[in-house]
């Protein structure tokens, strides 16, 4: 009687003088099956052991941790959900978070963060959602270079929201850093130019110049629909200090995704966990909140690092302490304005209100950047980061 070794053999034998899997099974009385699984395991290098039997032990022991860790981690979600003890207020509250907490604990052995995941989706912290179709990205999307701290700079403004009893409006301005995810936030009672302008020289003393300025197509970041080819102060403040403004397509603020990303964790550790009495409170905590962003949050982009650990070392182009744009000329500009838009069906796209140019019917559906010279006063547009049309732009 033929051992199964034998069998094996005799199959990729048969195989290989040319046979077909079904006749094979049919010969050595065999489902086609069993053929296949033991034709494609063979390897000529190692002959006898690739037909051997295969352990059905699992390759990876599962490492059990001790209980105590594990109550540690359920604890550290409760207290991180209410944010009521010093140190949780405005914590992050995922496994990443908790697992970086461990870290610097010295727990051990450190659960990974899946498994830290694993138990908060066991103990019910974690729910399951619903898996929504997302868009096929364009691949034609213009992606600005941002490979440093400070190499491109998020900002975007959210609001209204209000005091308790009170009907007046409150903003937040947030500016976010692309890179090395530093911010800075602050309260505002109005969203006019000029203010936002005092928040981002402010800002950028703090944190530093950036190359890009990024935002959305607000008349209080842009400027005036009327005059649609003048620079808005904001525009003239970034060319003064030598930053290009960039404007994402309109009515599509993902495009600004870090920036919206903690738009979100705002909304939910700030807004909605609390209700501000006084202005002064929420002057108070929205600094607070800067500060505890900046120097708690770890973060797995920065490798496990807060963002002030991260960019203390970093190499900045600082503002000048006493810079003051109000009595700055701000009509004798140089630099750049850019413009990421979407050329529709017809070949054209809008740069600013009513302001089109045709760029051609090939590129319907694809993104372009359209860059402003200001100095030359020529609007160059370019795709896939080739240079494919020129218009003068007095």
């Amino acid at each position: 009687m033929k051992t199964e070794i034998t069998l094996r053999k005799q199959a990729v034998q048969l195989h290989l003088q040319g046979l077909k899997k079904t006749e094979i099974a049919r010969r050595l009385k065999k489902r086609r099956l069993w053929v296949q699984r033991w034709v494609s395991r063979y390897d000529a290098d190692f002959p006898e052991a690739s037909l051997q039997n295969r352990s059905s032990a699992p390759k990876k022991i599962k490492s059990a941790y001790p209980k105590k860790i594990k109550i540690l981690v359920l604890r550290s979600r409760q207290e991180r959900e209410a944010g009521k003890r010093p140190g949780y207020k405005y914590a992050l509250i995922g496994a990443e978070a908790i697992y970086y907490e461990l870290r610097e604990l010295g727990v051990s052995p450190l659960p990974p963060v899946r498994t830290i995941h694993s138990w908060l989706k066991q103990a019910g912290f974690i729910q399951a959602r619903n898996q929504k179709t997302r868009k096929p990205s364009n691949l034609t999307y213009p992606v600005l270079v941002c490979k440093a701290v400070n190499s491109l700079h998020e900002f975007d403004l959210k609001g209204p929201f209000y005091l308790k009893d009170s009907s007046q409006k409150y903003y937040l301005a947030v500016v976010r850093d692309v890179y090395g995810k530093k911010v800075a936030l602050q309260a505002l009672t109005e969203k006019e130019m000029e203010v936002l302008i005092d928040f981002l020289v402010a800002a950028w003393q703090n944190l530093g110049c950036p190359k890009f300025l990024q935002m959305d197509n607000g008349l209080e970041f842009r400027g005036s629909n009327r005059y649609p080819r003048s620079l808005g102060k904001l525009s003239r403040v970034c060319l003064d200090v030598g930053v290009t403004p960039v404007f994402i397509p309109t009515r599509e603020p993902w495009r600004n995704g870090v920036v919206e990303n903690l738009n979100g964790l705002i909304q939910r550790l700030f807004l909605k966990a609390q209700t501000f009495e006084t202005e002064q409170q929420l002057f108070k905590e929205t600094k607070k909140l800067e500060t505890v962003i900046n120097s708690t949050h770890r973060l797995s982009a920065l490798d496990g690092k807060t963002p002030q650990e991260f960019s203390a070392k970093a190499s900045r182009r600082a503002m000048p302490s006493a810079y003051d744009w109000r009595k700055r000329n701000l009509r004798l500009l140089k630099g750049k304005v850019a413009f990421i838009r979407l050329v529709r069906m017809s070949g054209r796209i809008t740069l600013t209100a009513k302001d089109k140019f045709f760029i051609g019917k090939k590129y319907k559906w694809q993104y372009v950047l359209a860059v402003v010279n200001v100095h030359q006063k020529q609007l160059n547009i370019y795709s896939n980061n080739k240079l494919i049309k020129l218009f003068a732009y007095k």
